[in-house]
């Protein structure tokens, strides 16, 4: 049985730990109002972009443009995996990558081979630990990601698939729908895909100078936007999940504490009534 020592201790340590993961929620809360920002501000931009491309992509047929050209034999594909360094973010990493992992051992069937890339050390240790060879890894060496670090990872995996390493490229993240709430998507980006509505776009298409010139343009502006996208995506259902995460850590801290200081009132009121009776007892004794 605890004694009283023991279980003022425990209080002790709990009221600690409970000081850090509230701490943690703050930090937490306050990076993903910044993330948060961002990624709102980015998604109008990538809807805007996907709908001018939609007015050219139909003139697509007349250009030899292969990122838009799926190709015949679809040989290899290659997964990109963007995971978190740390943990404490609750199943931001692991419900991603079970779900990956689902998809790799069934609708990925279809590709005769797969290569996986992760950036994440999260994603790197899960994987290692299922002894499954990765094509890459990374670990995010900056907490802010701009539209430029974007333009440079889509031009060198551009540069991959333009020399044939690879079919078709994925991204796979957690897109980001609330504090409490992260949807593991796994995303085409090679070839570039321009889902067109079926309702058509409204107005007669119009632009200067060489259509051939600006659709590559938009292309390529698209490719980077889907990368930037993902990464902010990523970002911030991690900052969602660990404020989530660390919440709940907090809650459970006070009851924790709650329940221990319960306990230790017990033990304090049963030692108290054992000291009583002793004294009563020798006094009845000495007569």
């Amino acid at each position: 049985m605890a004694t009283l020592k023991d279980i003022r201790k425990r209080i002790t340590s709990v009221k600690n730990t409970q000081k850090i993961t509230k701490a943690m929620k703050m930090v937490a809360a306050a990076k993903l109002r910044r993330a948060q920002q961002a990624l709102m501000g980015g998604r109008p931009h990538a809807d805007f972009l996907q709908e001018s491309l939609a007015r050219l992509v139909g003139a697509a047929e007349a250009y030899d443009l292969p990122l838009l050209k799926r190709r015949e034999e679809i040989r290899k594909a290659h997964l990109l995996i963007f995971t978190s360094d740390r943990g404490l973010c609750g199943g931001f990493n692991g419900n991603l990558l079970r779900y990956l992992e689902h998809w790799r051992a069934h609708d990925g069937k279809e590709f005769p081979e797969i290569d996986i890339s992760v950036i994440g050390r999260k994603g790197k240790d899960f994987y290692r630990a299922k002894k499954i060879e990765l094509a890459s890894t990374e670990t995010w060496t900056q907490e802010t990601f701009r539209f430029t670090d974007a333009q440079k990872m889509a031009a060198a995996w551009q540069e991959r698939y333009e020399a044939g390493e690879f079919d078709m490229l994925f991204l796979g993240y957690n897109h980001f729908k609330s504090a409490i709430s992260q949807v593991p998507t796994l995303k085409t980006v090679l070839p570039v895909t321009v889902p067109v509505s079926e309702q058509g776009l409204p107005g007669p298409v119009a632009w200067e100078g060489d259509p051939k010139v600006l659709l590559k343009q938009l292309i390529l502006r698209q490719l980077a936007t889907e990368f930037y996208l993902a990464v902010l995506e990523s970002q911030a259902s991690e900052l969602g999940a660990r404020m989530s995460a660390m919440d709940n850590a907090t809650n459970n801290a006070s009851d924790m504490i709650g329940s221990l200081t319960l306990k230790y009132n017990r033990a304090r009121q049963a030692a108290i009534t054992t000291e009583l009776m002793d004294i009563v007892n020798g006094a009845e004794a000495l007569g």
